[in-house]
């Protein structure tokens, strides 16, 4: 007998219910076992796919100021899911990324090159952190589906926030979400979209704040004598679910920039998917992608990729993308920012991004980004400064900068 779709669509999501309840049982066994072992050391590993997707530096500095109580590792685990080209490369980037930033010794190899094997180290560990929450990219064993069912506590932070209805209606429903045992949100409408799209309906999170901007205030200000700009085009190139990127309308323009304003010092920080989509998407191949790439560093302006960036989010005086994420992140600045809308722009994002995009410069075409280039960077006639700055304070800046020690202490049994 064929069963109706609806009819399975409501078995698919009381089988789905069934396995959060006994995934919350399995951690309350998990947490009264380190509770009473006689080992108070916590071992924690993040396991990281892109190092500019990772959240958690103040957390794991916190970890490494105490390592009597604390023993944190990263655990560098490989992109299966975008060709083995891409897969190598970026797994070498991060793996090189973490070494130079804490060592070797705190850095792990989740995939043994030379052999083609990938490295389980879900016995090693108490909680573990995934930068990436899904299962599709990475090996089975590097997944949440498997870690789920393991001796382990994971924990979620979000790589980037989630301000647009693809977050809220395609990645907060999705089972591994739901599956963490803890997912730390970022604000007050961040947490009530968890209540109110996540299957577990909010039961396994928690506001902490924004973990991940904890170590922008750390960065001092410094004297320079050209302004700065970000142009920071996403990757989402053709995603009918989450249309955002205008670089293949704008890809010509943001070479003629620096022409334009040879007084402005100018950064182009691609989203790390944006080329290979490119490429993927049969758009460009290899050899025009790297052509691209010497036309914006021949043109004067800085080519930057991977890593930490918010060295740049603090030293450069304004940014101009598209960039969901972004939308939040840059806020906590409190620098102008143009963001390249496309007419449709409020139907892609959720409350929390329309509120944020509220704060913003808006351009619908180039005339309009020179306009802010040359009226709100160059004359500082930044009109929306005040706004901004309130704005932030009150409703994205929970437990900043100190939201990582909100979640330490969560994490500590």
């Amino acid at each position: 007998m064929v069963l109706p779709a609806n009819l399975k669509r409501c078995i698919k999501r009381l089988q789905c219910k069934n396995l959060i309840k006994s995934t919350y049982r399995h951690y309350s066994e998990i947490e009264e076992e380190i509770k009473n072992r006689n080992q108070k050391n916590l071992r924690f590993a993040a396991y990281v796919v892109y190092d500019s997707t990772f959240g958690a530096y103040d957390l794991f500095d916190l970890m490494l100021s105490d390592l009597e109580h604390y023993t944190p590792k990263i655990v560098v685990i490989p992109d299966v899911s975008r060709g083995n080209e891409h897969m190598i490369k970026q797994y070498h980037e991060t793996k090189s990324f973490f070494i130079r930033k804490y060592g070797s010794e705190f850095v792990l190899d989740g995939w043994n090159e030379g052999e083609n094997k990938f490295v389980d180290y879900s016995d090693e560990f108490d909680v573990v952190y995934l930068a990436n929450p899904y299962d599709i990219m990475v090996d089975k064993i590097h997944g949440l589906s498997y870690l789920s069912t393991k001796n382990i506590l994971p924990i979620y932070m979000s790589y980037g926030c989630m301000p647009d209805n693809y977050g809220c209606k395609i990645i907060m429903p999705l089972k591994e979400i739901s599956l963490f045992w803890k997912v730390f949100a970022d604000n007050k409408m961040t947490y009530k979209d968890y209540c109110r799209y996540e299957l577990a309906k909010g039961k396994n999170v928690v506001l902490s704040g924004y973990a991940k901007m904890d170590s922008l205030a750390k960065f001092k200000e410094n004297s320079r004598v050209k302004k700065r700009i970000i142009i920071a085009p996403h990757h989402t190139i053709n995603n009918p679910a989450l249309p955002l990127s205008n670089f293949l309308e704008y890809q010509n323009f943001y070479l003629e920039l620096p022409k334009l304003f040879p007084q402005i010092e100018f950064v182009f920080r691609p989203h790390p998917l944006l080329f290979i989509n490119m490429i993927n998407e049969g758009y460009w191949n290899a050899t025009q992608v790297n052509e691209y790439i010497k036309k914006v560093k021949d043109n004067g302006m800085i080519y930057s990729t991977g890593g930490d960036y918010f060295y740049i989010f603090f030293y450069f005086d304004a940014m101009i993308h598209d960039c969901s994420s972004f939308v939040v992140e840059y806020l906590f600045t409190k620098k102008p920012c143009c963001f390249m809308a496309k007419k449709n722009y409020k139907k892609i994002f959720s409350s929390l991004g329309k509120s944020c995009l509220k704060n913003y410069y808006l351009a619908f075409n180039k005339q309009q980004i020179i306009e802010f280039i040359q009226n709100v960077v160059i004359d500082e006639k930044d009109e929306l400064k005040q706004k901004r700055e309130l704005y932030t304070a009150k409703c994205l800046a929970v437990n900043y900068p100190n939201a990582s020690e909100k979640i330490l202490e969560e994490i500590s049994l």
